[in-house]
This record gives C-alpha cells, sequence and structure tokens, in this order.
C-alpha cells in the first residue's frame, strides 16, 4: 500500500490531503504503528520455506539487473544475514514476518534492535540473542544511555533495563526490563510516535508525534517526564506535526524532515524554549529519513528515490540526480561525508562514498526482497541493515 502511495503521489493522482505518511523512528513508518508481523498492504512478500528453499535452485535461471543485486554467495562486499533470523529457515529464530524497525548501537560490539511483536536483541560482538521485554507490543524506537536501555512502544509504555527504579517500575521482564508507569502528557501530546532521536551526551529523547515534537527529559533520578519541544502553535505555521525521522551531529541541532518534503531545522534544541525553521527541500514527496555529518553536511531521502544534501545554503536543499533507483527509500547514516548508506523498499541498499551513489549487494536471500527500514554504521566498513525478516552485515561478519 505504501508503495503504491507513494507511485500515486509522485503522479499527482493523489489528493494531498490523502497522502499517508511513511515515517521513522530513531531510525521510516519502519517506527510508526504499522509495525506489526505480517503488516495489511505491505509491498513486501515473505515466501513460505518451501518456496524459498527452491529460490536458490532457481538463481541461475533469473536475468538482467536483480540477479547481480542479489547473488547466493557472501562476499566482502555485499551485505549478507546476520542477526537472529536464520537465513533459510524462517521457522528458526525470529519469524521472518517480524519487521525490524530500529538498529542503533554503542560501538561494534554493542547493538540493539528492537521492532515487531516485542522483538527486541542485542549483538556483542559475537553473538546476536533475543531480550524478552515482557511484552509482544511493537518496539518504535530505542534510546542507549551510557550504561542503560529504553524503548518505547508508545509513549504510555516506555520499557527500561539498567536504567534505575526511577518512578515505580510495574514490573520486570525476564529479559530484565521494567515498564514504567504512565507520564502525565499534555492535552495536545498527540496519539502516534512517529520519530525519535536522541543527541549525543544528551539527557533527553527528542520524540515526534502526530501532534508535533517533545522531549522525553531523564532526571538526576533516572524519573522521566515530557517536555515541550515545539510548541503546537508553531507547528500551525510550519510542518512539524507529521515528522518521520530526526537527526543531529550535536545537542544544540536538530534537523527534522517528514510529509511532503518538510526539511526543519531545530536549533537550541538542549535549551529551554528550542526553536524550528522550515528549508526549501525541493520536493513534495514525503522524506522518511534524515542523517547528519555536520550542520552544515545533511543528507534526507524518500518517496521514489528521492535523496537530498543540505550543504549550508541560507535556505534550500541540493537536489541529488545520480541516484541509482526508483524505489522508495526509508533510512539513511553514515560515519563521513564520503560513507553514507541509504536503504529502502525491495531490498535496495546505496552508498555514497563522496564522489557517486552505487548500489549494493544483498547475498543469501534467494527469492526474498525484503523492505528495509533502518541502518546504522558505527565506522566506514562496518554496517546493520534491518526490515522485513532481515537483519544484514557488510561481508556477513561486522
Amino acid at each position: 500500500m505504501r508503495s503504491n502511495l507513494w507511485r500515486l503521489i509522485a503522479t499527482g493522482a493523489l489528493a494531498c490531503g490523502a497522502c499517508a505518511l511513511a515515517s521513522t523512528l530513531v531510525g521510516a513508518c519502519a517506527v510508526d504503528g504499522d509495525a506489526r508481523i505480517g503488516e495489511p498492504g505491505s509491498s513486501t512478500v515473505v515466501p513460505d520455506a518451501a518456496v524459498d528453499g527452491a529460490a536458490d535452485a532457481d538463481a541461475d535461471a533469473c536475468t538482467g539487473d536483480d540477479c547481480a543485486h542479489f547473488p547466493s554467495t557472501c562476499t566482502p562486499d555485499a551485505l549478507c544475514p546476520n542477526g537472529p533470523f536464520d537465513p533459510t529457515n524462517p521457522e528458526v529464530g525470529l519469524d521472518w514476518r517480524t519487521r525490524i524497525n530500529v538498529i542503533r548501537g554503542r560501538s561494534a560490539s554493542d547493538v540493539w534492535l528492537a521492532g515487531a511483536v516485542g522483538a527486541v536483541a542485542h549483538f556483542d560482538g559475537t553473538k546476536w540473542a533475543t531480550s524478552d521485554v515482557g511484552t509482544k507490543e511493537s518496539q518504535r524506537a530505542l534510546w542507549l544511555r551510557e550504561s542503560a536501555e529504553v524503548s518505547l512502544g508508545s509513549i504510555q509504555r516506555i520499557y527500561t533495563r539498567g536504567l534505575g527504579a526511577g518512578d515505580a517500575d510495574a514490573s520486570v521482564s525476564p529479559g530484565g526490563w521494567s515498564l514504567r508507569e504512565p507520564l502525565p502528557l499534555p492535552g495536545d501530546f498527540g496519539g502516534v510516535l512517529t520519530a525519535s532521536w536522541s543527541p549525543p551526551g544528551g539527557d533527553a529523547l527528542w520524540l515526534a508525534t502526530d501532534s508535533t515534537l517533545w522531549r522525553l527529559h531523564l532526571t538526576d533520578d533516572s524519573k522521566l517526564e515530557v517536555l515541550s519541544g515545539i510548541p503546537s502553535s508553531v507547528c500551525s505555521a510550519i510542518p512539524c506535526n507529521r515528522i518521520s525521522s530526526i537527526h543531529g551531529a550535536s545537542a544544540s541541532t536538530l534537523w527534522a524532515v517528514g510529509e511532503f518534503g518538510a526539511a526543519l531545522r531545530i536549533t537550541d534544541a538542549n535549551g529551554e524554549t528550542p526553536s524550528a525553521a522550515q528549508l526549501n527541500s525541493l520536493t513534495l514527496l514525503g522524506l522518511t529519513g534524515v542523517w547528519v555529518a555536520s550542520d552544515d553536511d545533511v543528507w534526507a531521502v524518500g518517496g521514489s528515490g528521492t535523496i537530498r544534501h543540505y550543504t549550508g545554503a541560507p535556505l534550500q536543499w541540493e537536489v541529488v540526480a545520480d541516484v541509482p533507483t526508483t524505489e522508495n527509500l526509508n533510512a539513511v547514516w553514515g560515519t563521513s561525508s564520503s560513507d553514507v548508506w541509504v536503504v529502502g523498499n525491495a531490498g535496495v541498499v546505496l552508498h555514497f562514498d563522496g564522489e557517486s551513489w552505487t548500489r549494493v549487494k544483498i547475498a543469501g536471500l534467494g527469492a526474498r526482497r525484503p523492505d528495509l527500514y533502518t541502518v546504522w554504521s558505527p565506522a566506514p566498513g562496518r554496517v546493520w541493515v534491518g526490515g522485513y525478516g532481515v537483519v544484514l552485515a557488510l561481508g556477513g561478519n561486522p
């Protein structure tokens, strides 16, 4: 459904008021309320075990560019299965229908993922292990503290691990996660989380809802509270009520993108009264991912292969014309201005080396072409990608 919506938007056949938001948390609709097993209307087809088992045998029969992008054998320059899914048997490990919404880490040996039906897992540098949060609710955001983790199913169901008692935990799961007591919320908070981001070294997690932007603040005694981010009165004038991705390279300046090409720069983000300004992204297609190398080097991605690059102009982004796909792009991450990764629908992964964009191969998936929703990289040559029923790493050995 989402893929079809984007194509209708691109051709002008869908009225603007009916456009659906494809959003990402911390990481595109990747972490919105649709994150669940068997998402209705998904453009991804998950074959059964028998079909997938036959896929490898038929791989040599295919022709065209698709085969070149999806080889059967892992190589150092290809993304290969590496995670809590079995690459050949959907009944081992996490169910292939499980959508991975977000992957984030503190280092290459301390990586977390979260997704549909309460799926959470951790990579310790050697192996992945699932972590029982104590719920089947889709997990939409991860906030990694120095020695604690916070996972959000919704703003009223926040799970913490290693954070301390704080405000009277309601339960503790087999994986050591505590369900926090519901927080008092402002009347205009909104009903759906659509994006989140914690600035480096910050004590707050920025949250986007279908209303506006907020901050989940951690107090000195490990309690959580909701603070204003950008007031709803401001969002009546600029498009900050349909944000799909937030990111920043510093605690003071953040970037947010969303529906109809919305692109905002948030300044004084760690102050008492942050402010937001709208910049022209030169598109009306939805932007679903943003990654910031520096305040003057920002990348945004979205529908129908859209990539935009901000390089410091007062009000406008640059159009990237050499994008080797027209698939919807869902997330972006990088380690520098010459090492940027983008993931999208139908198994599309792109890489920018500072000069040009190229398509990255994915090995070992047989006939599967899963939509990909999240990407994270701690260093050049080390990257994780997550999507429907798959976690991938470069060379298969992160």
